[in-house]
């Protein structure tokens, strides 16, 4: 049976780093190039013709934005991931992004094996953000009442399990670390969320950093 290979939208209106983005793709092993787009509206045509599992999208963009296209793409195509890859870092814009949902949030610094990493963590149900937005979640955390960690007690494994998740490891890497399998990071994952009340990675890391469970 031939493994199935996830198809990727590359959304942004810069033809050389659009070009760059593609080619990077088209290296990956476990993953092609469905289409390629210029700006939300071409996307949303061709999402209609050729259906990508994940679109890498851009912020700034001509006729339909970022935003714009997600929230409409949301509404037509439920299963569709997002992704974003600007070179904007500014908390509004950021948490604007959060809001929606959206499966990543990516800056342009990052390099190929970052795309790769973080298509990988996409890929198997989880969120990824660039590293340069844990200041963004540090700010958010003095905006919002989180349970106290006083209240919150961890095993010596779960703590040791959030270090590495703060740090960006994967669930496969974790568990390789640890020798340990998958299932067990994973069901670690889900009891780390259970106790702290986060919904995702990006709320995990956030009572992570206000609480000084990690550092």
């Amino acid at each position: 049976m031939k493994k199935s290979v996830t198809k990727i939208a590359v959304v942004e209106d810069h033809s050389f780093y659009r070009n760059g983005i593609c080619m990077a793709i088209r290296r990956l092993k476990f993953a092609e190039l469905a289409y390629e787009a210029s700006n939300g509206l071409e996307f949303l045509e061709k999402q209609r013709h050729n259906p990508a599992d994940i679109a890498l999208i851009d912020v700034m963009m001509p006729d339909m934005d970022g935003y714009q296209a997600v929230m409409a793409a949301k509404k037509e195509f439920p299963t569709l991931k997002f992704v974003i890859l600007t070179m904007l870092d500014d908390d509004e814009t950021i948490q604007k992004f959060i809001h929606t949902g959206v499966h990543g949030y990516l800056l342009k610094n990052i390099d190929s094996k970052g795309l790769e990493t973080a298509l990988t963590s996409v890929i198997n149900g989880r969120q990824y953000y660039s590293d340069e937005l844990i200041s963004f979640f540090t700010r958010s955390l003095k905006k919002k009442e989180e349970k106290p960690a006083t209240r919150v007690k961890l095993t010596k494994r779960e703590r040791e399990i959030l270090q590495l998740i703060f740090e960006g490891h994967s669930t496969q890497e974790i568990a390789d670390r640890l020798f340990v399998s998958v299932r067990t990071v994973s069901n670690h994952r889900f009891n780390l969320n259970t106790k702290t009340g986060a919904k995702n990675t990006a709320g995990l890391i956030s009572f992570a950093l206000k609480n000084k469970l990690v550092g």
